[in-house]
């Protein structure tokens, strides 16, 4: 008797959905609200994330059990504990991008006086991925995981300006843009000229965009494939930092270079 073999072949999207856990999901969707503020009771966890009370109960008893959550014995409102931070840590010790890049803003912060930051994209956001503090006493001083959107700051758009035509229009299909400040863009029509402009000059100036009475100045990060990976951006007050911009861009620029050079990428331009 001949053995006969059928095989399957799932397509990207199919293999996604196939291997997907959807109760380690819930798990993470839980903590991404957990994280945005110091407590919660359970019904508007419930209500938050349209889970079964049941659902949610256990997968806090799981994380508090697990030392990632706490309940606060008075209040019984949930929080996550700093557990979590030290898993973000130890990711960020063991990130190329990271190591690389601290001493080098470190390097730019003390020349420049002002706070200088790395930030990587997720999806239409970006978030900090490393930061050196500023020397004056009025300065920029955002917490590492902090995010906020793209396109309203040069540090997101530095970044989405360096993504092909095709990965922009993807990003932004469907996408109701939101503005920060009356400065900022409300439409993608408007953001593709200052695309251009970045790929050209090779760095972003946005001047209280993001928010108001804030300048910054980015350039982009890439790694060894050629790929951009994250910014370098000098942030502080717009009076301080608008009439020194032609100095801060070369600093930044330079900054930015040595980074990606450390992370394998060969400018052959």
């Amino acid at each position: 008797m001949t053995k006969q073999f059928v095989y399957f072949r799932l397509t990207p999207m199919a293999d996604k959905e196939y291997f997907m856990i959807n109760s380690i999901v819930k798990l993470i969707r839980l903590l991404e609200v957990l994280v945005t503020r110091k407590g919660f009771d359970l019904a508007e966890l419930t209500h938050r994330l349209g889970y079964p009370k049941t659902t949610v109960q256990r997968m806090l008893l799981t994380l508090k059990s697990q030392g990632y959550v706490r309940q606060n014995e008075i209040n019984k409102q949930y929080s996550a504990t700093i557990q979590l931070f030290q898993l973000g840590h130890r990711v960020l010790e063991n990130n190329d991008l990271f190591t690389t890049a601290q001493p080098i803003i470190e390097g730019l912060s003390r020349q420049t006086g002002e706070s200088v930051f790395v930030l990587v994209r997720n999806h239409l956001d970006v978030v900090v991925s490393a930061k050196a503090t500023g020397s004056y006493s009025l300065r920029q001083d955002e917490q590492i995981g902090y995010r906020y959107k793209s396109y309203n700051s040069a540090s997101g758009r530095t970044i989405l300006a360096n993504l092909s035509q095709s990965e922009r229009r993807r990003l932004f299909r469907g996408h109701r843009m939101k503005p920060n400040t009356a400065n900022s863009p409300t439409t993608y029509s408007q953001l593709k000229p200052r695309f251009e402009d970045i790929q050209r000059q090779g760095y972003a100036v946005e001047h209280e965009e993001y928010t108001l009475g804030t300048s910054c100045v980015a350039a982009p990060i890439f790694d060894h494939t050629g790929s951009v990976q994250a910014s370098v951006t000098i942030t502080g007050p717009t009076v301080r930092i608008k009439p020194k911009v032609s100095d801060l861009i070369p600093k930044v620029k330079k900054a930015s270079d040595r980074i990606s050079t450390r992370l394998g990428f060969e400018n052959n331009l």
